[in-house]
């Protein structure tokens, strides 16, 4: 799930309301709203902030249910926010009220062609407080060759999963990675170099710089269901907190894994 900011929901809105009647345009809209359309401009452009009160009058002028209304104030709230805690609590309330999206699904023959671990780094390197995207940066920080790295990233680019913004830096795409068939052999290719890198961080990293825990317990297959449920809250909840922080230096990779050990009698 991935949090909007409310001047990607205003703008959202504008699109959607002239697909809706040609005859709309940001000029109908500042009408709308009591603003000019300079006015209305700087706030989508990130040139001018909003305030609460001013926030609360354009929820009501685009007639937004209550719903969408603390959607969209919370959104505005944390624009401002500096306080880590207030930045977890108000991520807390965005996710629960993100309205329900069907995932763009990428082919699997597609993610076939990005299954090396380090296409999916690299996407996630433009979150950090150092994105630069050059194959040279992208090389020394994953300890892959610059000629790898630059494929990778032509490769990203090509296939919409990497984009510029309106200042030319690269950014993720929309497209979001479903691995909805465990048996297809890029998956597996995938899973089977994460367990690697993390049988790697087991001698080369310290315990202040990850996180290893297992527990074998004898359990009813019946409750697997209930148990995905839970380990996707979990994951969930770790997704979260690291939205929570503005500022993130490196890239980690979480995997939790259930699986059987014993085999049935013959």
């Amino acid at each position: 799930m991935v949090t909007i900011t409310y001047r990607q929901l205003l703008k959202q809105e504008l699109d959607a309301r002239i697909k809706d009647n040609d005859q709309y345009s940001m000029r109908a809209m500042a009408k709308q709203l009591n603003l000019s359309s300079a006015m209305l401009s700087s706030i989508l452009n990130g040139k001018r902030n909003l305030s609460g009160k001013r926030a609360l009058e354009i929820a009501k002028g685009l007639k937004f249910n209550k719903k969408k209304t603390d959607y969209f104030m919370a959104l505005v709230q944390l624009d401002s926010v500096k306080s880590d805690d207030a930045r977890t609590e108000l991520l807390e309330t965005i996710f629960s009220l993100t309205p329900a999206e069907k995932p763009q699904k990428i082919d699997l023959d597609i993610f076939n062609l990005i299954s090396d671990w380090y296409h999916l780094a690299i996407m996630k390197m433009t979150k950090t407080t150092k994105p630069e995207i050059t194959p040279e940066t992208i090389a020394k920080r994953l300890g892959i060759t610059t000629p790898l790295a630059s494929e990778a990233v032509d490769r990203l680019f090509r296939l919409g999963l990497l984009i510029k913004d309106e200042n030319g830096i690269p950014k993720c795409g929309t497209a979001q990675l479903v691995a909805d068939a465990p048996k297809h052999e890029a998956l597996r290719k995938f899973h089977s170099q994460m367990i690697n890198k993390a049988l790697n961080s087991l001698e080369t990293q310290t315990a202040l710089e990850k996180f290893v825990g297992s527990e074998t317990l004898a359990f009813d297959e019946q409750d697997l269901p209930k148990a995905a449920e839970i380990m996707e809250e979990c994951f969930q909840k770790i997704i979260r907190l690291a939205a929570s922080r503005q500022e993130k230096k490196h890239v980690y990779h979480m995997g939790i894994q259930l699986f059987r050990l014993t085999e049935d009698l013959k």
